[in-house]
């Protein structure tokens, strides 16, 4: 898999997410490798998160300098239907920068 991304952009994710002692997992377009330049990032969590920490998570990802939006859901707010259209598709985050 190639990364969907720049180094550059990757190092930004990574200095964000690095904070937040909880694990992401990356899906859709940029994922799948069908993206746009300006696609956004879709990251999900399956851990308890306080609504207060993903809110200053969605803040950090705002104030960078990424030129795309992320986007994150929690895998237990997600439908059925939509959990499985994309749980073969998730990928723990971490795996991009490397």
């Amino acid at each position: 898999m190639s990364v969907p991304f720049s180094r550059e952009h990757a190092d930004i994710i990574k200095t964000i997410l690095v904070r937040y002692p909880y694990s992401f997992f990356a899906f859709g377009s940029r994922v799948k490798g069908i993206h746009k330049t300006f696609s956004d990032l879709d990251l999900c969590y399956k851990e308890k998160i306080p609504d207060s920490v993903i809110a200053t998570l969605l803040d950090d990802f705002e104030q960078s300098d990424l030129p795309f939006k992320v986007d994150i859901v929690a895998w237990q707010r997600c439908t059925p239907e939509f959990q499985q259209q994309i749980k073969n598709d998730l990928i723990p985050v971490e795996t991009l920068w490397r």
